[in-house]
């Protein structure tokens, strides 16, 4: 099997191995936004719009802990690309067979610009500003 000038059988399988581990974390990135959702839906639905009910609150702070978790599912798959993209060019200095190390080879991806991506802001801003609307208007 050949992939091109330079691409013997070990590099092959570790792009696979990369293209794998960006494929899972992508994955769970997804679930993330589902059960955040979802469960934020059902916290807003069952309250009962008392002085003293917490669940508006909870929602909030769920979004709020979901964004992060997804942002670092997000940064790792971030990292894992530029990892895969250095495997694959020639540079001077490539990473060492089959590593994994994406925090040391990936390069740099700040958590600001995950956190504050357009996909995240959309997802989570929104879920997280209608939250807190629902919390000063009904609290």
């Amino acid at each position: 099997m050949s992939g091109g000038p330079g691409f013997d059988e070990q590099r092959l399988k570790h792009l696979e191995l990369l293209q794998s581990v960006t494929a899972r974390l992508g994955n769970n990135s997804f679930l993330i936004k589902g059960w955040c959702i979802t469960l934020s839906g059902v916290l807003v639905a069952v309250t009962d719009h008392s002085p003293g009910c917490a669940t508006i609150p909870v929602a909030l702070a769920l979004a709020v802990g979901f964004w992060l978790l997804d942002g670092y599912y997000l940064r790792q798959e971030r990292l894992f690309r530029v990892l895969y993209d250095r495997v694959v060019s020639d540079v001077d200095e490539p990473p060492p067979a089959f590593t994994m190390d994406a925090e040391r080879y990936g390069g740099t991806v700040r958590w600001s610009a995950v956190l504050l991506s357009s996909p995240m802001l959309f997802c989570y801003g929104v879920l997280a500003a209608a939250n807190s609307l629902l919390l000063v208007f009904l609290g």
